[in-house]
């Protein structure tokens, strides 16, 4: 869905959750294909701007921006030919254009690619810890003798998030143990 759009720029509504990582992937590579480029990115929001039209290979990774090798991390990617087209909290968005067909990889094995969803699950658990204890609130109605319809609803709300986060974190898990035992998801 396109929200904003101008003649060099355009801005798109697109749900990707932490485990979809390789779907926004081959999402960005098509819009690149199509001629636009992506700028930043905040969450289920792209922007773009109009490039001719190329083959590109984007590659996310999780990479904390206080660790003390971060420079060195940005300087790797950039030696190996990568371009940071944006980051999005911990997430890095990066960009090659292929040589001969030749599509070139982040990550040489499954163990250093289960590291950077090890990385987020990190960067995951403490915004887990935060939903937990508000979580059993949520279902005490038995402590109000009124309950208004603005509690609920936001009971309701603060519910399926809570939800969706706990079912990302798991998602990530089994991308984590697959990755381990040497099996794809």
């Amino acid at each position: 869905m396109s929200v904003e759009k101008t003649n060099s720029s355009k801005s798109v509504l697109k749900v990707f959750l932490p485990w979809q990582d390789e779907d926004e992937e081959k999402w960005l590579e098509m819009m690149s294909a199509k001629g636009w480029q992506l700028m930043s990115a905040v969450p289920f929001f792209y922007s773009f701007h109009k490039i001719p039209p190329k083959q590109t290979i984007v590659r996310l990774d999780y990479k904390g921006t206080w660790d003390k090798d971060y420079q060195e991390y940005l300087v790797t990617f950039s030696d190996a030919g990568w371009t940071l087209l944006t980051t999005l909290g911990n997430w890095h968005y990066f960009s090659i254009n292929p040589q001969n067909e030749v599509v070139p990889e982040i990550y040489n094995s499954n163990r250093a690619k289960a590291n950077k969803y090890r990385r987020l699950l990190i960067g995951l658990s403490p915004i887990l810890l935060c939903l937990v204890g508000p979580f059993a609130h949520a279902f005490d109605f038995g402590s109000q003798t009124a309950i208004s319809g603005l509690d609920i609803a936001l009971r309701v709300i603060y519910l399926l998030a809570a939800f969706l986060f706990i079912y990302s974190f798991l998602r990530v898990c089994i991308k984590l143990i697959l990755l381990k035992t040497n099996h794809r998801e």
